[in-house]
């Protein structure tokens, strides 16, 4: 079996660098590697990295301080481009299945990637992905929850379907994030019978082992799935160097310590555990006690352990607070009603309360149209919204 990696970025190219360090240098087999990213310099940036192919995605303006409704829209878009090219890449490579990841998703075990591509061959399996999996319905993802991290596909059987032959601006990207695309492709082209969930987001722990609360907790600040060794750590949302302190520590304990980059990078950011989630805790603890004192009555797990969303709240100005505190007081009631409540079976409702995103009875057009600029996009064949407006 021969096994590609697809790796889709943006501008993180030094996770990059690390990331092809873990397969070049410590794993055993040989990989072919395929990258995209939409970053104006990518290609600049990308000498030196010891990738197969290198594909340029699609311009998708995007930049902070846009209006609501085109940001989301057009950084939906933007990363569901970038994967299809990675993803398609790497189908023109001689592999026969690919792993996708970003450049801060890191698998540390190789045994693990292999086992999972030996049971989708024997199990004749197209499509594996984790998430939190198609039996969870939110708006976001009415048709179920699956991660853009860590998915393994048949390169034949996704060929054959086409599953990456589509326009992201054609999947009501003012609704369904990547993740609910992934699944709506899954459902329509995949086949249920040819789709195994191996992980559904409820084995994800933290560094210092405590659990995971995917009703909260997803993708940041970290998510660790010990079993499979699939490391997740969006620095972003650690301060400082936290973020890096604790990628290395995984590197470290999971002997990864080989190759151009990593070696450095450990030299640099790697301390001591008992050192490191010493400041972790110490810092959760101030966060914590400095929401409490800035009137944070709710749950502080709404918040999960993302250092960077709960300075976000203590830099808010008071009526942004104010604001803040009366749609979470209404999303807490919901959720303790609706959405965790546990049955004798010893499950969840998992009904998620989400603000109105239906514009009925106005054309979906004509809200693009009046809320998007066609001049964001890289052609004028893919705005469809200018030619259905309504007149």
């Amino acid at each position: 079996m021969k096994i590609g990696i697809a790796i889709t970025l943006y501008d993180k190219f030094d996770e990059l660098k690390i990331l092809v360090d873990i397969i070049r240098s410590n794993w055993k087999g040989k990989y072919y590697i395929a990258v995209s990213s939409n970053h104006p310099d990518a290609q600049k940036r990308m000498e030196g990295i010891p990738v197969d192919v290198f594909i340029q995605a699609r311009d998708i303006y995007w930049t902070p301080g846009l209006a609501y409704i085109r940001s989301m829209v057009n950084m939906t878009c933007r990363i569901q481009d970038s994967l299809q090219h990675s993803c398609k890449l790497a189908m023109t490579l001689p592999v026969d299945y690919v792993l996708h990841l970003h450049t801060d998703a890191w698998p540390l075990k190789e045994s693990e990637v292999l086992d999972l591509v030996s049971f989708m061959k024997e199990h004749k399996i197209m499509f594996a992905a984790r998430g939190m999996g198609l039996a969870k319905a939110r708006p976001d993802c009415p048709l179920g929850h699956i991660d853009d991290m860590f998915f393994i596909f048949d390169t034949s059987y996704v060929k054959k379907v086409g599953f990456f032959d589509y326009d992201p601006l054609d999947m009501l990207p003012d609704r369904l994030t990547v993740h609910g695309v992934l699944s709506l492709l899954i459902v329509s082209k995949i086949g249920l019978k040819n789709f195994y969930l191996y992980e559904n987001h409820t084995k994800q722990i933290f560094w210092d082992g405590q659990r995971a609360d995917p009703y909260f907790e997803r993708g940041k600040p970290m998510m660790f799935d010990l079993q499979r060794g699939f490391l997740h750590v969006h620095s972003q949302s650690f301060p400082g160097d936290l973020g890096k302190n604790l990628q290395a520590y995984y590197l470290q304990g999971y002997e990864i310590t080989k190759g151009s980059a990593i070696e450095p990078f450990l030299q640099k950011y790697l301390l001591p555990k008992g050192v490191l989630f010493k400041r972790l805790n110490k810092l959760e603890k101030e966060l914590d006690l400095q929401l409490r004192w800035n009137g944070y009555f709710l749950p502080l797990e709404r918040f999960g352990r993302d250092f960077h969303k709960k300075k976000e709240y203590l830099e808010m100005p008071f009526s942004k607070k104010l604001r803040f505190l009366a749609v979470n007081t209404s999303r807490v009631l919901w959720t303790e009603l609706f959405g965790k409540k546990r049955l004798k079976a010893g499950k969840y409702y998992g009904l998620e309360l989400y603000p109105e995103i239906s514009v009925w009875p106005r054309d979906l057009g004509d809200f693009y149209a009046e809320h998007l600029d066609e001049k964001d996009y890289f052609s004028k064949e893919t705005v469809w919204f200018v030619k259905n407006k309504k007149v």
